[in-house]
């Protein structure tokens, strides 16, 4: 289903308690109304619509779109999660503004607390004042937002930090912070408190986060038949932040999940079509966002049998949400809100309530199955059908392997970027990218164990697979490690 039907449907559902039309532009207006709705259950603010539903449309809609998403995020208070989109009925542009509960309510606007009664915004009274304080308080003992024993900003992975502050300079989506303002930024997120940093803190940003809070741990699984019994041909644990393991993790995906081709009757030629890396990408990253942390015995499972891919993770729905209902425009009540909101100042949520169409919309544009929710005895299953692993044995992988690095070689002495490699180094060089392949994100001297070299030799083999541009350094100097080139796994996948 496109936006332009979802907006529709949403339209018919009539004005109410999370939504409301407005038919011009007032920042004022728009802005105590989206304060009522932090203040609430979240909501919804249609511009550009009459209270009869009529779509009529907004002029000059990108510059006021924009003008309007910097009004928002400087003059509610404290920050929240906004997301403002441009969406279109027939010829008519329209603005769509969006917001979940607020996770440190009250809000305020203009220096005054809103309410939502019904379908109407109001000044709150005394009793809702107090209310939302302490509710404030409840929130402010959540897990996530409890403080972690025996961290200290020294074992936050600087890299994914100065990452997280760029994207926050090119979406606008908050207060920005320079690289030196660490410290600064975490506090105005909530991430360190009183001297400590929290929960969600580590989960985020820490270079080992299962040596705190072992929950974090994410394993991916190849089974053999389609029971989960011992017999599989893959298995591994990834140890890194949020922010890493979807990266690791993707990175398998696009190694290791077959290419479906079918052949053109008029010319025979073969068309590869591409998996729905968009779909799998959102899928785990709501795995990691939405998951119970609490439970120090609850996991992310990733899980690939012969006809499926499913994706685990401890945690039911909530109670305002079922799976029927991530077919359409849904609201967004996240268990880990500040986990959440850092995901979305990165953009790396697009808009609130929208990731599963957009799972079920990229999963049909790339002709596979649509994917099939289950939530049951504190757990959710996510179901990818048709989505399996390239059928190939150990040895498979490795020719794999051999021809991208000796393709590369080739190309490296031809180019002058390489002396003429023996084929002992070769051999070696084999090696080296089969267990990076295998262990993305892993460190020089980690490969010098696991083929048992020096690390000045290993150093000098990566030297060359990088100069060939096979392999890839990511992360802090200290901390971070090699990864297969977006170019080796392309060809890796042919």
């Amino acid at each position: 289903m496109k936006n332009e039907q979802l907006i529709k449907n949403l339209i018919k559902k009539g004005e109410s308690e999370q939504l409301e039309f407005k038919e011009v532009v007032r920042k004022d207006n728009i802005a105590r109304t989206i304060c009522s709705f932090l203040n609430g259950k979240g909501g919804q603010v249609l511009v550009g619509v009459k209270n009869s539903g009529e779509v009529i449309g907004v002029k000059n809609a990108l510059n006021v779109e924009t003008e309007l998403n910097k009004f928002l995020v400087k003059s509610i208070v404290p920050e929240a999660a906004i997301t403002i989109s441009l969406d279109q009925i027939g010829n008519k542009k329209i603005i769509l503004v969006k917001v979940w509960s607020g996770s440190k309510q009250p809000y305020i606007f203009d220096g005054r607390i809103y309410f939502r009664r019904g379908s109407n915004t109001a000044r709150a009274t005394s009793n809702e004042i107090s209310q939302l304080i302490y509710q404030r308080q409840q929130t402010e003992v959540r897990w996530e937002r409890q403080s972690a024993l025996g961290i200290d900003l020294d074992d936050l992975d600087e890299q994914v930090i100065r990452e997280t502050l760029k994207d926050l300079q090119k979406s606008s989506r908050g207060k920005t912070f320079t690289d030196k303002e660490t410290e600064e930024f975490l506090s105005y997120y909530g991430l360190y408190q009183n001297g400590n940093l929290t929960n969600a803190a580590v989960i985020l940003f820490a270079k080992e986060p299962a040596r705190f809070l072992p929950q974090t741990r994410v394993r991916l699984t190849v089974f053999k038949d389609d029971k989960a019994g011992d017999e599989f041909s893959y298995d591994r644990v990834f140890e890194g932040n949020v922010f890493r393991n979807v990266e690791e993790i993707t990175q398998f995906f696009d190694v290791n999940i077959g290419i479906r081709s079918q052949f053109k009757d008029s010319s025979w030629k073969r068309i590869d079509k591409p998996y729905p890396k968009l779909a799998l990408r959102e899928g785990l990253l709501n795995a990691l966002m939405h998951r119970d942390y609490s439970n120090v015995s609850g996991s992310v499972n990733v899980a690939f049998y012969p006809d499926r891919l499913e994706i685990t993770n401890y945690g039911t729905f909530p109670p305002e949400i079922k799976p029927p209902d991530l077919r359409k425009n849904h609201g967004s009540f996240p268990r880990n809100p500040d986990i959440a909101h850092i995901c979305f100042i990165r953009a790396w949520i697009e808009k609130i309530g929208r990731g599963t169409i957009k799972m079920i919309n990229d999963c049909k544009e790339k002709e596979y199955p649509e994917p099939k929710w289950q939530s049951k005895s504190g757990v959710t299953n996510l179901i990818f059908p048709k989505i399996t692993v390239i059928a190939k044995t150990d040895d498979g992988v490795s020719d794999g392997v051999s021809i991208v690095v000796n393709d590369g070689i080739s190309g490296g002495v031809i180019d002058g970027v390489i002396d003429a490699v023996s084929d002992g180094v070769k051999g070696e060089l084999i090696k080296v990218v089969n267990i990076i392949l295998n262990n993305t994100g892993i460190n020089a001297g980690e490969i010098a164990n696991a083929i048992g070299k020096a690390k000045p030799t290993v150093e000098r083999y990566i030297k060359v697979l990088r100069l060939i541009k096979i392999i890839e350094y990511k992360g802090a100097a200290k901390t971070g490690g090699y990864y297969l080139t977006g170019k080796t796994t392309r060809k890796l996948r042919r």
